[in-house]
């Protein structure tokens, strides 16, 4: 898939058939996020690729315990067959910076192999606590955010995006 239609086509999926993603097509993913820029060229990430069924369960539940969702009618992740959690030591100034560049490589890169995905940001910060002992995480290194994978039961339509001309300043910002 070319990048411009692989941009155009991401969408967020919360619903997954459960359908497991191949080992190499989440070491592909993965290998997006890790040639991302980062300041400095620190690379002061890691990703955990989450496939047990136990893990995604109790991660999913969280998720769902957080009630982050309530807005979004079309599920809560469910069914995703593969989590990445992006962990970053913060000792670097920009390691919020560096971590999303990681993962906005590991969505596109999830697209362009076919598989749906889902940034979860919000529903981690309440749990972090517990995720960095489900994970074994090290004191220094923080969850940034989790990206859940998998199948999509649909894909839904484009959500309507600010035209070009709106939010596109030549020289200065000009007032709509």
């Amino acid at each position: 898939m070319e990048l411009f239609e692989t941009i155009l086509n991401r969408r967020s999926i919360r619903n997954f058939t459960g359908k497991p993603i191949p080992k190499e097509d989440l070491e592909r993913m993965v290998d997006a996020g890790r040639l991302a820029p980062s300041a400095t060229n620190r690379q002061m990430w890691n990703f955990i690729v989450i496939t047990r069924r136990e893990i995604l369960d109790d991660v999913l539940h969280h998720f769902h315990a957080s009630r982050k969702y309530e807005t979004f009618e079309d599920g809560k992740c469910d069914g995703a067959s593969a989590i990445i959690a992006v962990v970053m030591d913060e000792v670097n100034e920009y390691w919020r910076e560096d971590g999303s560049a990681a993962a906005e490589n590991i969505l596109l890169a999830a697209k362009a192999l076919g598989y749906g995905s889902c940034w979860i940001e919000g529903q981690v910060r309440p749990h972090e606590e517990h995720f960095r002992e489900l994970l074994s995480i090290p004191k220094g290194k923080r969850i940034l955010l989790m990206i859940a994978l998998g199948h999509p039961v649909k894909w839904p339509p484009s959500p309507a995006k600010k035209a070009l001309s709106e939010i596109l300043h030549w020289e200065r910002y000009r007032e709509p």
